[in-house]
């Protein structure tokens, strides 16, 4: 992306990558590229064309195992909407041959599963030839923690760290260099060929996972949609309300679907998808006379401020999302307590999943895209990887290759064995085949199996999730709709480091919009935390993203 985390609510991004189908990346952010030469300090900032970096990227070996049955159209990733009926096996050996137990660290944002005696690890575990020993973090904590342990070197052999988190610690630079091995050796050119499943990502998302000049970490690919707003279709429609195509349907769902006597509120957090509507770019523009303008200095944004403001003091946003910004809004989404939220692409399949059983009739569907005055709308873009897996340093050329083989095999995509046994478990015990083919998880299922192994590596956007009737047709028109819009990036195809200065500028912006949005704060401090913000570095990182405009001829 092409500038800061500006308003944006980083803690709960990462949902959008949630997901073996549905990955992006989060609206606005940097993520961090190449640092400044050998002494790995990210302080000033850099940025280099994705070309340059050609010499230390995987050749790109495609690995088709089934083909679509919806191509994805303009960026948008391809739809399987039925489950075929013999899958491959990717992965023919053990990955680790030593046996040896394999140590990482992953998020989660739904609830831990138990780590011991767990039948859903054993399988996937077999598979690969060793057990993995996950240290599993609530997403929403990700972050904090990631400095502390990146500050002491205690890191596990493979660590998963978002791109966002990455972007708001300062030289993460040093640290990549200090704790983490150069996977060029092993992966840069024809070399890669060792490990097909990684062989085919795509190489745009390999450009992403460099630091000083080393390919320092495996990508997990994006299909750069970092917010879909997601309503109640089943209760909409008891209610005879339709989804909203502008900001005055949106206002006045918030009084026809509000009924705090019956424990009902119109939205959960909707604020950045309010942006979008608003017509607020995903990070840089040039105004008419060439200047960079960053979103937050825009008209837009300060009308969608006051919009978002309006919906809360008028009432209609959940209580506990008004008291507390980083509300689980899973439960209250799923439990039918507010109606509309925003939530990332990955977040819908995993929801179905959890009330499949629980609520048959639970339908959660995607709004089109629409711009605040029904006119034609905008949507963010992202870059083409927002996840990395960093292997620890120093462990010796024989380990280094065990662990790129464990992200081989969770890199294996739809249509392989591996991806339904790391998606779903064993057939029989963790799921049952539905007659058409998708499976069904089971008690013990519902039970074991999580989100855990797709952290360890990525694998290909798809839309795969066919168990749940119309999931994959909707999806797949719900991406090809907004990839139609999405707005152009000044920076598409410049891999950027910005400046550590501005990465201390996020959390305070945004502590002071949450305040604004609550009415703890008048809106006119909107303009002085603007200043601030300029201030205190963000004119310096303006001049910084002009230069890397300038020296590539935009």
């Amino acid at each position: 992306m092409t500038g800061p985390v500006i308003g944006g609510t980083s803690r709960r991004t990462f949902i959008s990558l949630l997901g073996a189908g549905a990955a992006a990346a989060a609206g606005g952010a940097t993520l961090t590229g190449c640092s400044n030469g050998g002494s790995g300090s990210s302080t000033t900032g850099r940025a280099e064309t994705e070309d340059k970096l050609s010499g230390l990227l995987p050749k790109y070996i495609p690995y088709e195992s089934v083909k679509p049955d919806l191509p994805g159209e303009n960026g948008a990733s391809p739809g399987y909407s039925h489950y075929p009926a013999e899958l491959k096996r990717a992965v023919p050996d053990k990955m680790v041959p030593s046996g040896k137990e394999v140590t990482a660290m992953t998020p989660l944002w739904s609830p831990i599963p138990p780590l011991a005696g767990n039948s859903y690890f054993e399988a996937n575990n077999e598979r690969i030839g060793a057990p993995v020993k996950f240290n599993i973090l609530n997403g929403n904590d990700y972050g904090d923690k990631l400095g502390p342990i990146l500050a002491a070197g205690n890191v596990p052999e493979l660590l998963c760290i978002p791109g966002w988190n990455i972007s708001s610690l300062t030289r993460f630079g040093q640290a990549a260099d200090k704790l983490f091995e150069d996977l060029t050796p092993h992966l840069a050119g024809d070399k890669v060929s060792a490990y097909p499943m990684l062989a085919n990502l795509p190489t745009r998302a390999w450009a992403y996972g460099v630091w000083n000049s080393q390919l320092k970490a495996v990508p997990f690919p994006s299909d750069g949609f970092p917010w879909m707003l997601m309503y109640r279709k089943d209760i909409l429609d008891q209610l005879g309300a339709e989804p909203p195509k502008n900001s005055d349907d949106l206002l006045a769902l918030g009084k026809q679907l509000t009924d705090a006597k019956a424990g009902r509120w119109a939205f959960g957090s909707v604020a950045d998808e309010v942006h979008r509507a608003f017509g607020v770019p995903g990070g840089w523009i040039k105004d008419s006379g060439g200047k960079l303008v960053n979103k937050i200095e825009t008209p837009q944004f300060e009308e969608a401020v006051a919009f978002i403001r309006r919906l809360f003091q008028s009432g209609y946003v959940h209580p506990e999302v008004v008291a507390n910004a980083g509300a689980d809004e899973n439960a209250l989404f799923e439990g039918g307590k507010f109606l509309i939220r925003q939530n990332g692409p990955g977040g819908w399949h995993e929801s179905l999943q959890r009330q499949q059983t629980a609520n048959p009739k639970f339908n959660p569907q995607p709004v089109m895209p629409f711009a605040h005055d029904g006119g034609t709308p905008i949507t963010w873009g992202g870059d083409p990887a927002g996840i990395f897996t960093f292997v620890k340093k120093g462990l010796g050329e024989e380990r280094v290759k065990e662990l790129l083989g464990v992200m081989n095999y969770t890199a294996a995509p739809f249509g392989t064995e591996e991806y339904q046994l790391y998606n779903y478990g064993v057939e029989g015990k963790h799921y049952t085949k539905q007659p058409s083919g998708a499976p069904k998880l089971t008690a013990l299922g519902q039970k074991e199996v999580s989100q855990t192994y797709i952290f360890l590596g990525g694998r290909p956007t798809a839309i795969t999730e066919s168990e749940y009737p119309g999931y994959v047709e909707s999806m797949s028109a719900w991406q090809n709709a907004s990839a139609k819009v999405r707005e152009k990036n000044l920076f598409d195809g410049i891999r950027v480091e910005q400046p550590a200065k501005m990465a201390a500028l996020n959390q305070p912006f945004d502590d002071a919009l949450q305040d604004i949005y609550r009415g703890r704060k008048p809106i006119s401090e909107l303009k002085t935390a603007v200043k601030q913000w300029q201030d205190n570095g963000g004119n310096e990182g303006r001049e910084f993203y002009a230069k890397v405009l300038s020296d590539n001829g935009r």
